[in-house]
């Protein structure tokens, strides 16, 4: 392979591929990289002018018609000029869809020098160890995914003419009413707005309904209080009338005590989305910042790659790696280290890349630290812990003939409660009771209350709302909520 030249997606990784090489004495390679997309979709001359053309033709067009641009003109130069003097190219962009579409990129450009039938590799890798880049090394593939490039080229067409579309024809219309400005869609950014517009509408449009219910504070022989509710009354005259009949009563009688194990599980090995929603409620921060946050810690060696669909490890996988990072951090204590792992296994797996794990400790302050110290709770909270276990309760208690519910929850173990303090579980139990049991009643009050909107959609809610309805990849839903804010909707 001597002579060769590699092409890496960023300049960090071009750094880490020419160590890991430099490692094995690998001689003559020379390892640069692009920044991001080389080469760019756009409109034929012809659609240049927004108002010489009927918006309706854009939708006409095919892939076809369409055109490349260069997008970055520095890298593209540069890389004229390294093909002109270098063969064969391995290309080592990222291993998903849209890398795979960036590697089709250098690689028309590289063909475009060296002919239509000039070699070149693809070279694979989930993370930036040295391992792993020496194993891709070693193992470099024939050919790309042309499956992937389509699929990603389809995309890109498909909201570059939607998007042209769609954009120029609601600008122009509302021109011509006297708006000066543009109205952008997009196949993802308008579907984004829409769920939060339709949360917004649910909220000016409420109208509160009152409603009334009893509250009971009960005591056991034994001096335990605790308090019990009914149900709402929607009609005030009702629950009048039961509030007269529990008066009545200076007891209630027991009629259910209901008292369940639940387990609650351990979470999932970390896909990109589950990622992002748990880091924005936790950081406050946006997904776009956490998403910029992990891809520098993946391009620094302290993660994996974090763009991934996938929530199970693969056969083979290197915990004890993992793990040591985490120990090395204080996630645990060494004493985790004699534990065999057992992770809970999820069921996606995007056929590109294993989940994200840490890979070493990273000794940093602030976001960085936050999103690194997640992922790595979270990778020995499923690998190397068990499930928490909780008591729930439930009681069902007379009053003068007016039924009053009762609710308590028991933390019975841990699990990995010990070291994923993201997930809280609170125990707030009620005293253990045996049907037909008397309970004295130390109080009774009839209250009001009102049935509330629903709250603003949180930035965490609104991406678990765009991965249901499939809007957007995992590398790309982070961008369209600070996109629609960006935009002045």
């Amino acid at each position: 392979m001597r002579g060769a030249v590699v092409v890496a997606e960023k300049p960090s990784v071009a750094r880490a591929i020419e160590e890991a090489l430099d490692s094995i004495g690998v001689e003559d390679v020379l390892v640069t990289s692009v920044r991001g997309h080389l080469l760019d979709l756009d409109l034929p001359l012809a659609f240049r002018n927004w108002k010489g053309r009927d918006p309706v033709e854009v939708l006409d067009l095919s892939l076809a018609d369409l055109r490349y641009v260069v997008r970055d003109r520095e890298s593209h130069r540069h890389l004229l000029k390294v093909f002109r003097e270098r063969a064969p190219l391995v290309i080592a962009t990222d291993n998903d869809h849209e890398g795979e579409l960036i590697g089709a990129e250098v690689l028309m450009v590289y063909r475009s020098v060296r002919g239509d039938r000039s070699r070149y590799y693809r070279m694979r890798f989930n993370s930036l160890e040295r391992e792993e880049l020496i194993r891709a090394w070693r193992n470099l593939e024939p050919d790309l995914n042309w499956g992937w490039v389509h699929k990603a080229e389809f995309r890109r067409a498909f909201d570059l003419l939607t998007g042209a579309a769609f954009t120029r024809f609601l600008t122009l219309s509302a021109e011509r009413r006297g708006f000066d400005g543009l109205l952008s869609w997009g196949s993802c950014q308008t579907p984004t707005l829409y769920f939060v517009v339709e949360r917004d509408l649910k909220i000016e449009n409420f109208r509160p309904v009152p409603f009334w219910y009893l509250e009971a504070l009960l005591e056991t022989d034994s001096g335990e209080r605790f308090y019990a509710r009914t149900e709402r009354f929607w009609e005030r005259s009702e629950a009048e009338s039961a509030f007269r009949r529990a008066s009545s009563a200076e007891t209630g009688m027991v009629r259910e005590f209901v008292e369940e194990h639940e387990a609650i599980r351990r979470p999932l090995p970390a896909r990109t989305d589950d990622a992002l929603r748990d880091l924005v409620a936790i950081t406050g921060r946006t997904a776009r910042e956490l998403m910029e946050v992990l891809e520098r810690l993946y391009a620094e060696g302290y993660i994996s790659y974090p763009r991934t669909d996938t929530n199970r490890y693969p056969e083979g996988f290197s915990y004890a790696r993992s793990l040591r990072a985490a120990v090395n951090a204080g996630i645990v204590g060494t004493e985790v280290l004699r534990r065999s792992p057992d992770p809970r296994q999820g069921r996606l797996d995007d056929g590109a890349h294993p989940p994200i794990y840490p890979i070493r400790p990273y000794s940093g302050r602030g976001l960085p630290a936050a999103v690194w110290e997640y992922i790595a709770r979270r990778f020995v909270a499923n690998a190397y812990f068990e499930d928490a276990l909780v008591a729930r309760q439930s009681a069902a208690i007379e009053i003068g003939g007016v039924t009053f519910g009762a609710h308590g929850q028991l933390l019975l173990k841990k699990g990995f409660l010990e070291v994923f303090p993201y997930q809280r579980v609170e125990s707030d139990p009620i005293p253990k009771l045996s049907r037909g049991q008397l309970l004295r009643v130390v109080k009774l009050e009839l209250r009001e209350g009102k049935t509330s909107p629903p709250p603003r959609m949180s930035e965490s809610e609104l991406l678990a709302t765009m991965e249901a309805h499939g809007i957007g990849t995992d590398a790309t839903r982070a961008t369209f909520p600070a996109l629609i804010v960006s935009r002045g909707y």
